[in-house]
């Protein structure tokens, strides 16, 4: 009995370690894949579609972020061409406004409004169901309408032609390392043509959250969010997308030759998800 009771206990143990491992993808196939399906990332804020060669697929995922997707103007009673919403989008809105008389946007003949409006006007409404038609516009003036999609795919955007114009210095660079979350990647700071900085985000991912900024700070390698708040630190903007690689001009009047660090600050959490210690460029 003892031996069997061993046996067992040994079969148990090497069941335990080929679906904890996913050997032979035992867990896949016993309880479902734990990362998400691939998907293809985003190369631009405005929905285009990207070179063949660049189109590579990730299982990463971002923060949800509003991507253009569309555009539609007229000056009358009119219908628009079917809305270019991305299959895989979590939501879409549109962004309207108009001039006189009433605004009313329909997505199919007898369907509640999706906008009805007196104007002069302007908003946003958000909607769920993914458009199928296109939509009807009834209204006696000049409107517009931009749709936008939410997407949580990351976002690729190539180099600033800028960053490598002639005249452009790479400035300072780092690797993002985690502090109360994980934080992958690199981050390089240029001086431009023009005199101002720019800041490149490249191959990077930190935990998605809504409420995320990057931030400088003169600290050399935060370890903690009570070290961080302990110096005073200056926003360079929020980061709605959290992986991908991204380009950001900072703000004038920051020079960011005299701080030492790159941070990821949640204001809501009061906590520094991650950091880049910026060495220098010889």
């Amino acid at each position: 009995m003892k031996a069997v009771g061993t046996a067992l206990g040994f079969a148990a143990l090497l069941a335990s370690l080929v679906v904890g491992s996913d050997l032979f993808g035992a867990r896949s196939a016993l309880f479902g894949a734990a990362a998400p399906p691939p998907r293809a990332s985003a190369f631009s804020r405005v929905d285009t579609a990207a070179p063949a060669s660049e189109a590579a697929r990730t299982v990463l995922r971002s923060q949800p972020w509003w991507q253009k997707a569309d555009s539609f103007e007229g000056d009358r009673t009119t219908r628009t061409a079917a809305v270019k919403i991305r299959a895989d989008a979590i939501q879409w809105r549109m962004k309207w406004s108009c001039t006189s008389g009433r605004f009313v946007v329909t997505a199919a003949a007898g369907a509640k409004p999706l906008i009805d409006a007196g104007c002069p006007a302007k908003g946003t409404t958000d909607v769920t169901a993914k458009p199928e038609k296109p939509l009807a516009v009834a209204t006696d003036g000049p409107w517009q309408i931009g749709a936008e999609q939410q997407i949580d795919v990351p976002l690729n955007e190539p180099p600033l032609a800028a960053m490598s114009a002639p005249r452009t210095r790479k400035i300072a660079s780092g690797s993002l390392y985690r502090v109360d979350q994980v934080g992958m990647g690199d981050v390089i700071i240029y001086k431009l043509p023009d005199g101002r900085f720019a800041l490149r985000l490249q191959e990077f991912y930190v935990t998605p959250n809504i409420d995320l900024e990057v931030r400088l700070s003169p600290l050399r390698a935060p370890k903690s969010t009570r070290q961080y708040q302990a110096s005073p630190s200056v926003l360079i903007r929020p980061l709605d997308v959290t992986t991908g690689s991204l380009n950001f001009i900072l703000p004038r009047g920051i020079d960011p030759r005299r701080y030492r660090s790159v941070v990821f600050w949640c204001e809501n959490l009061v906590s520094v998800y991650a950091a880049a210690s910026l060495k220098a460029a010889r």
